[in-house]
């Protein structure tokens, strides 16, 4: 089993998948291969599967840990849905950290540049309360895989797909309405025919860890061995 590095200077999801299936491909050249990724993770694990796939490489599974395709919402505009992320934000500023957090909005929706826009934001949050910087780090990566997902259109994928799916609402930094969706497959039956939904007691957060993730590990274990009986 492998892990794969997150590539934070590619800003598409194709493009990032195009990489890991390059990474599958050199460490893993002939076979069969499981894909698999938590969150934004799912998304490039399915298109890296449709990549693979293509070249005709056999991936037996993909394997989507609470991935969530974002709902459209042709009602609101960019300029919404950027003011509204920040303004979420800044409350929950307030709540964990007793500060106010004064935001030029109207800079953040002009800035085209997603990386420009959250390290604007960042940089008022470390002027307004100590902040450590791993959690300043994990909140940039967090909205630019935001950003890129919501811009990814998944292709369709015929190949054996599960999805592992969180029971409870996640205690998230920001609540957001395109993300809570009460469809079993998350969205991802649109473009996976072939997919298996499996709900796991735990939140989006807390998959990973025990002892959510026996449970999704089990069950992995006996998906795996269907190939074999």
């Amino acid at each position: 089993m492998y892990g794969l590095e997150r590539l934070a200077e590619v800003r598409t999801v194709a493009e990032k998948a195009r990489r890991y299936a390059e990474a599958v491909t050199a460490a893993h050249p002939d076979g069969p291969c499981l894909l698999g990724g938590w969150s934004f993770g799912g998304f490039v694990a399915q298109e890296a599967a449709r990549q693979l796939t293509a070249a005709g490489r056999d991936v037996r599974l993909v394997v989507l840990i609470d991935s969530v395709r974002p709902l459209p919402r042709p009602e609101d505009t960019q300029a919404d849905r950027i003011h509204a992320h920040f303004a979420g934000f800044a409350r929950h500023v307030a709540e964990t950290y007793g500060v106010q957090l004064l935001l030029p909005y109207d800079e953040l929706v002009a800035t085209q540049d997603d990386g420009e826009r959250i390290d604007t934001v960042l940089r008022a949050l470390r002027e307004a309360a100590d902040v450590p910087r791993a959690a300043l780090d994990h909140q940039r990566s967090s909205y630019l895989d935001l950003r890129i997902g919501e811009a990814h259109r998944p292709g369709r994928h015929t190949g054996p797909v599960v999805l592992y799916r969180a029971t409870d609402p996640a205690p998230h930094t920001v609540r957001d309405p395109a993300y809570e969706r009460d469809d079993a497959s998350l969205g991802w039956d649109e473009v996976c025919p072939d997919l298996s939904v499996v709900r796991v007691a735990g939140h989006h957060l807390s998959l990973l860890d025990p002892p959510h993730v026996d449970e999704i590990a089990a069950h992995l274990r006996w998906e795996l061995a269907k190939d074999r009986r």
